[in-house]
């Protein structure tokens, strides 16, 4: 896209896909990003969540005002992509435990990761859907405490 720009005259080497963008996620609020088509709000959830990995980021990301540690934040914070497939035969709490296996360490035991499973379902207010079938989902599930 780049190369057809300066094929018409664009003299910048980089394109900035985002301006003057700032807010915060309170904890324990489930958060809607909406906009437009071509808004940015795969580029914003993409740089967020660490997955951006050409072209340049600039400015500062801070959880708890605190910068991010991307190691960190990614055992305490789920992205699914608008293009990630789930099993339409895995309920929604099966797919969180497949996460919690994934991401917590090995030394925490199956009672506490069934434990942190129930309380994030909680907090997102998922309980009411445990046995619910997943199949495709788009959203960012920050369990930050």
């Amino acid at each position: 896209m780049l190369q057809k720009m300066k094929e018409q005259g664009v003299q910048e080497d980089k394109l900035m896909l985002l301006k003057g963008v700032s807010g915060a996620f309170r904890p324990g609020v489930l958060t809607a990003l909406m906009g437009v088509s071509g808004a940015g709000k795969t580029t914003l959830m993409d740089v967020l969540a660490g997955r951006k990995t050409s072209g340049y980021i600039e400015g500062s990301i801070k959880v708890s005002r605190y910068p991010k540690k991307q190691e960190t934040f990614a055992r305490v914070s789920d992205y699914c992509e608008q293009n990630d497939m789930h099993s339409p035969h895995v309920t929604v709490y099966e797919s969180l435990l497949y996460s919690a296996w994934l991401r917590l360490s090995s030394s925490v035991d199956s009672k506490t990761r069934k434990m942190f499973i129930e309380e994030v379902m909680e907090l997102v207010e998922l309980t009411p859907l445990r046995k619910t079938g997943v199949v495709c989902f788009y959203f960012l599930l920050l369990y930050l405490t």
